[in-house]
């Protein structure tokens, strides 16, 4: 008996300890294929579902309690707090019952010129376009002429018309509406008033106004600027989103990580020609930079000098390619021999092997100048070198 009770002990036990095991490997591959795979599907089904809730805070705190009570979580893209006038301090209070969840996060951003969708893993919260365009923190008029322009409707009466005609009509409408803003145009040689532009018939004021940016035809774009719209070149535009500082130190970055970092700090695209990057010598393909309060455009330029890549400003944002066709550019084995200062703010790289001999000459005299002040001040502190100073060149008491 006692063989007979052992011998149908272990059977049953084996038979239990498979079954747990192929419970546990199911739900190992259920677990790892869910956490796998894009979520953005599940997000979508939750955002349709009804919840009643009342949170107050400030913006980052609510979208924290929005995640722990729907479990959708809910993230920023980055620079949006630099956008709005109290930054991460910014207060919300949101009541909802029975509401979709979708419809409160439309009732959030909306006051605040944000929008959101949805990513792989979360709900990503960003700046309107127009938002992003104005490149500083927004002021309350701003703000509300962005809530404004998102919820009337444009009622063109027909799908297509000319930018002046746009123009007219939004000014006019804001003026119906009796608004605190107008229309500021700024034609300029970029800028046809008579090209054309498409506008969906259900657009709002500001979705009509965004078809100018999105039609490569115009050449003109917009953004609230106190109680004004203005609207005027898109590259008018770039040139003012690179005047954007940053301050921030680059310790042997990658190249194109730097770039990508700059690119969106300052919200502009950048486009690398192919093969550009490539063609840097080795030795500066990594960048390192100590920028304080430096504007993007700044530390583009430094770029420039370090490495040979060229930029320019264009309507769709900013192009930078390498001029030289050889994989080693000819500068690579010239070291900096000094950096000059602009009076617009760029910064010159002045390369060894480029300098002509009447500026190497001066340049070598005005060194051994401040080489012979600090000398003198050397002295007046009573600092003693442990070395000798080199033979005295002949040009030092030039």
């Amino acid at each position: 008996m006692n063989h007979s009770i052992s011998g149908r002990r272990p059977q049953k036990s084996r038979a239990v300890s498979l079954w747990l095991i192929g419970a546990c490997v199911f739900l190992f591959a259920a677990w790892a294929h869910a956490e796998g795979q894009d979520t953005s599907a599940l997000i979508n089904s939750a955002l349709d579902k009804q919840f009643t809730f009342q949170i107050d805070g400030v913006l980052p705190d609510v979208f924290k309690k929005i995640e722990s009570q729907t479990d959708v979580p809910v993230t920023t893209a980055g620079g949006v707090y630099d956008l709005l006038p109290w930054g991460e301090q910014t207060n919300v209070g949101i009541t909802v019952h029975n509401k979709t969840l979708r419809e409160a996060l439309n009732s959030i951003c909306h006051r605040l010129g944000l929008t959101w969708d949805v990513g792989s893993q979360s709900v990503v919260v960003r700046p309107m376009p127009a938002l992003s365009r104005l490149g500083r923190r927004a002021t309350v008029d701003e703000l509300n002429a962005l809530a404004l322009l998102d919820e009337k409707p444009m009622n063109l009466g027909a799908d297509k018309c000319t930018v002046q005609q746009l123009v007219d009509a939004v000014d006019q409408k804001l003026a119906d509406l009796k608004s605190p803003f107008a229309v500021e145009f700024r034609p300029s040689d970029e800028i046809k008033p008579e090209a054309p532009v498409n506008v969906p018939r259900n657009a709002t004021m500001a979705q009509a106004l965004e078809c100018l940016t999105l039609d490569q035809r115009t050449d003109a774009t917009w953004y609230p600027w106190g109680k004004s719209i203005v609207i005027l070149p898109k590259e008018q535009v770039i040139v003012q989103q690179l005047q954007k500082t940053i301050s921030k130190r680059f310790n042997n970055v990658d190249l194109g990580q730097a770039l990508n970092d700059l690119s969106q700090a300052s919200g502009v695209n950048f486009d690398i020609e192919p093969g550009a990057l490539t063609r840097v010598a080795p030795e500066f393909r990594r960048v390192s930079l100590m920028l304080d309060n430096a504007s993007i455009r700044q530390a583009l330029d430094n770029i420039r000098g370090m490495t040979g890549l060229d930029y320019q400003i264009k309507p769709t944002g900013v192009y930078l390619w390498n001029q030289n066709p050889n994989p080693t550019p000819i500068v690579a084995n010239s070291p900096i021999y000094a950096t000059l200062q602009l009076d617009n703010g760029m910064t010159l790289f002045l390369r060894e092997n480029n300098l002509p001999p009447d500026i190497r000459e001066y340049a070598e005299h005005k060194k051994q100048r401040e080489y012979k002040r600090l000398r003198e001040m050397m002295k007046d502190e009573g600092w003693k070198p442990t070395t000798q100073p080199a033979t005295k060149p002949a040009n030092e008491d030039l």
